[in-house]
């Protein structure tokens, strides 16, 4: 039986052309909605052609892993689910996968599309808008490299390459905007996923869940946690795996452990002193001071942990393949002891 997809999102419904690429975009929907689509696995093959002369083309094929939306109306959500129920005895775990920054719906589908496939996990999909737009980086970091070869033009080589980071410091500081907007939409689709789907699951065929939140969706997770209305009780995940998170190190213990969604028995944080993501974000986010490069959770040492902390850390620091990774859980070419770590996790495996 074919792995089961639920996509969930609080961006915009396309219409007109824009529906027909791609049915969400990738803004807030203004009214505050939620959406719910079926997500069907789908290989796209791309062919790119460049035309070298007059006489040679070279043709280049690939393969993009991705999903069909097919919206679910809201008086069609509970059917659909309960559908799932039904024909979800595929005997494969359940994974409740948070994004973070950076993400398109085109990526966000891929990204997804990965994940499911090296884990071989049902998802649950919840879309947020974290790159409402893309900034156009490139003639900045172009022309900044061309002047930089003449030692003459250097400052003027400094500046435009300032101006291309300061276009991607905003989009990252309108990303977390989001994520705290973002908040409450989430609240609301675990509410409905909670009470449709994953507890009537449980009843049934009892799958091992996990709740999965990379980067800076964990923005999203410590609004709820420090808000006066945090993610509703009443279902417990098997797991929890805090992907390298993209939140200070200091204090993360004062949310991380008031998720009522898991036991902190079974919450997992990975680090990597080396995720060079993170290690910008660290300086981003301490007005640029250098210094503090390494202040999120996601890449300070367990070392710098309370001994008696109940949460349980993850050093991926120094193991094969991970190098200045930031997705390394899903990574393609992760090591032996990346996947040992987190298959368990994720699916429940021995």
């Amino acid at each position: 039986m074919s792995l089961q997809t639920v996509f969930v999102t609080n961006r915009n419904l396309n219409a007109g052309k824009a529906r027909k690429k791609h049915l969400f975009g990738n803004d807030l929907d203004k009214s505050g909605k939620i959406y719910f689509a079926n997500a069907q696995a789908v290989d796209k093959e791309k062919t790119k052609r460049r035309k070298l002369s007059n006489k040679i083309t070279r043709v280049h094929h690939s393969i993009k892993k991705t999903y069909q939306l097919n919206l679910k109306p809201d008086d069609q959500r509970t059917e659909y689910l309960n559908d799932i129920i039904a024909n979800s005895d595929n005997g494969r775990p359940w994974v409740f996968f948070l994004h973070g920054n950076n993400q398109t719906l085109s990526k966000n589908l891929v990204k997804s599309r990965i994940i499911q496939e090296e884990y071989q996990v049902n998802m649950v999909i919840f879309s947020w808008p974290s790159m409402s737009y893309e900034p156009d980086m490139a003639p900045s970091l172009i022309l900044a490299g061309l002047l930089a070869t003449n030692p003459s033009t250097l400052m003027l080589a400094k500046w435009f390459g300032k101006k291309a980071i300061k276009k991607k410091v905003r989009q990252y500081n309108i990303a977390r905007e989001v994520a705290k907007k973002t908040a409450p939409h989430f609240s609301e689709a675990y509410g409905i996923i909670r009470d449709e789907l994953l507890q009537p699951l449980r009843n049934a065929h009892n799958p091992h869940t996990c709740l999965l939140t990379h980067s800076l969706g964990h923005h999203v997770l410590r609004t709820l946690a420090e808000s006066d209305n945090p993610l509703p009780a009443g279902y417990e995940f098997n797991t929890c795996l805090l992907h390298q998170a993209d939140e200070e190190n200091d204090n993360h213990q004062s949310w991380a452990v008031q998720l009522p969604v898991v036991e902190q028995s079974n919450t997992y944080v990975t680090r990597n002193k080396l995720d060079v993501v993170l290690l910008v974000s660290g300086v981003v986010n301490n007005d640029f001071d250098f210094g503090k490069g390494m202040t999120r959770l996601g890449n300070r040492s367990n070392h710098d942990s309370e001994q008696d902390s109940p949460l349980n850390y993850i050093e991926f620091s120094g193991l094969d393949e991970v190098g200045l990774g930031h997705g390394v859980a899903w990574d393609d070419d992760r090591s032996a002891e990346v996947d040992a770590l987190c298959r368990p996790i994720l699916t429940g495996a021995p």
